[in-house]
């Protein structure tokens, strides 16, 4: 039975993330999005690929129910945004796994992550933190850790018994390497392969990645 789905978010991510949904046949699809929720007033009345903006978290103080969360670019700012939500009475974070995506049994979840888009593929005994996001074209290997609020973008490759930590991004096309660590906070640049350790809070890239940048 289909449940009716609210899109924190009509950007890029939520955008893509409804037309994902949209894709699973029919007798087998469980979620119908029913409306984006946005901050940006100049969307709210509209329509977005035909799906309306309703309003922004005042909104749902009077329409609660399920909602997937799909603030990719800023972690800080999605934890901040969540736990304003969760005072709001009979608002859910449900996970969501959307169509063509190879996803085992055996995953310890969180709460409110989304595997977005196809062609996932994620193994036994990995940890997804609350409200990861995972974008699509994406291995995740047995025995990974993905902290709280991690974006994880497109055709990434993270190997087996990589820990990877909470609020971080790692970019479109990232190589992690096995048993590597990326510290809480850190951004890993797209294109970069991950062959040693990255501590917390930095930015890191390149071929291997190294550290380019302190983050405050």
């Amino acid at each position: 039975m289909k449940g009716e789905l609210m899109v924190y978010g009509a950007g890029g991510a939520g955008r893509e993330l409804a037309f994902s949904l949209s894709l699973e046949r029919e007798e087998r699809r469980r979620w119908a999005v029913k409306a984006f929720v946005d901050d940006d007033r100049s969307l709210w009345g509209r329509q977005v690929n035909g799906i309306p903006v309703e309003g922004g978290r005042e909104w749902l103080r009077s329409h609660a129910g399920p909602v997937a969360v799909t603030w990719v670019g800023n972690p800080a700012g999605k934890r901040a945004l969540v736990g304003s939500l969760k005072g709001i009475d009979g608002i859910s974070f449900p996970r969501i796994i959307g169509p063509n995506s190879i996803v085992s049994d055996l995953i310890d979840w969180g709460e409110g992550c989304i595997v977005a888009l196809a062609f996932n593929w994620i193994s036994p005994n990995v940890r997804l933190g609350d409200f990861v996001f995972v974008n699509c074209s994406t291995r995740i290997g047995h025995d990974v850790s993905i902290g709280d609020y991690t974006t994880v973008f497109s055709d990434i490759d993270i190997s087996g018994g990589a820990r990877i930590g909470s609020e971080c991004i790692i970019g479109s096309g990232v190589r992690v390497n096995p048993m590597i660590s990326i510290g809480d906070g850190s951004i890993i640049g797209a294109g970069s392969v991950v062959a040693r350790d990255i501590p917390a809070h930095v930015v890191a890239a390149g071929v291997p990645a190294r550290v380019i940048k302190e983050l405050r």
